[in-house]
């Protein structure tokens, strides 16, 4: 049954894509332009997401002496307290992130600066100052929200009565458990996308064009199939467009960092500019194997329809 619910959700996923990917877009713009904006950067942001991960995980460990131990999201940061960082080698971690070595040496160094990370004994850990737990505690709580929105929509895609109410108490149960594998997920997206593009300011940016686009394209909800198989069903939205000055102020990166990557983009042929207006717009064949190939896609529906599946399977087995 598990098998058939997992695989359930991947194909709900795929069969409402259009309607799925205008939730979907929205919380992945508001959730990297919050990275970029918290650790200066999408690359500080993704090491920031795996030494955090760690943390997580160190604190389920405690469940192999404890099974009764509270891994509750009001008991984060009592149990981050009490966990040690542990010796990771700066290779390790660059292959993780996908950074460059000493890319992401320099950026670990900016991220102890900044006191987001820490270091002892040799030993780099996430263990930020009381002001930022304050600021990521609202953080959270705001994910916390968005996540059960995008899951709710799922339940009910696949038939199950489940309200957002009660994904937000499962996950603030078990908290550790529930962002170790969010974060997973989060990571994997990342570097998904590094390897396509080598630059996450480019599908931050990408996403501020789609969003726009989706959010006009919903109204005729086209399959994952439809769209791949013929992407000229998508011409009648080309006329969603946007400026770079709106980017800029959405994603918090400068103008003129926008205006050139933007313009990466138009070499790639995956939008347009209008020569009249100066505003910017996704073109058809950018549903192609370019960037946004039926491949890609189809991984990223893939790595979070595990997370949805873990969540889903978590709270059915209360109700």
């Amino acid at each position: 049954m598990e098998l058939s619910l997992h695989k359930n959700i991947e194909n709900k996923i795929l069969e409402n894509y259009v309607e799925y990917q205008n939730l979907f877009v929205e919380f992945q713009s508001k959730f990297l332009s919050g990275l970029h904006s918290r650790y200066q950067g999408l690359e500080n942001g993704n090491l920031v997401l795996y030494f955090a991960k760690q943390s997580h995980q160190s604190i389920l460990r405690q469940k192999d002496y404890d099974f009764n131990f509270n891994i509750s999201y009001e008991k984060f940061w009592e149990n981050h307290s009490k966990i040690k960082p542990k010796r990771r080698s700066l290779i390790r971690i660059a292959e993780h992130t996908l950074l460059p070595k000493e890319t992401a040496r320099r950026k670990i160094l900016q991220l102890i600066k900044q006191k987001v990370l820490s270091k002892k004994n040799k030993n780099i850990g996430w263990l930020p100052s009381d002001q930022y737990k304050q600021s990521y505690n609202l953080v959270v709580s705001s994910e916390i929200d968005d996540v059960c929105k995008l899951i709710s929509f799922i339940c009910k895609k696949v038939n199950l009565s489940i309200s957002k109410e009660l994904l937000a108490e499962e996950i603030k149960e078990k908290f550790s458990f529930y962002w170790f594998h969010y974060l997973s997920a989060q990571l994997n997206y990342l570097r998904l996308w590094s390897k396509q593009v080598n630059d996450l300011e480019l599908v931050l940016i990408f996403l501020q064009l789609a969003q726009l686009f989706l959010s006009k394209a919903r109204e005729k909800n086209l399959t994952h199939k439809a769209i791949f198989d013929d992407p000229s069903l998508l011409k009648e939205f080309i006329s969603s467009s946007i400026s770079s000055t709106s980017i800029s102020e959405i994603t918090n990166i400068p103008r003129a960092t926008c205006v050139r990557k933007l313009e990466v983009l138009i070499e790639m042929k995956i939008i347009s500019q209008d020569q009249n207006s100066k505003r910017y717009y996704i073109i058809p064949n950018a549903m192609s194997d370019n960037l946004v190939s039926r491949k890609v896609t189809e991984k990223v529906v893939k790595l979070f329809s595990e997370f949805f599946f873990i969540c889903i399977r978590g709270i059915s087995s209360k109700t």
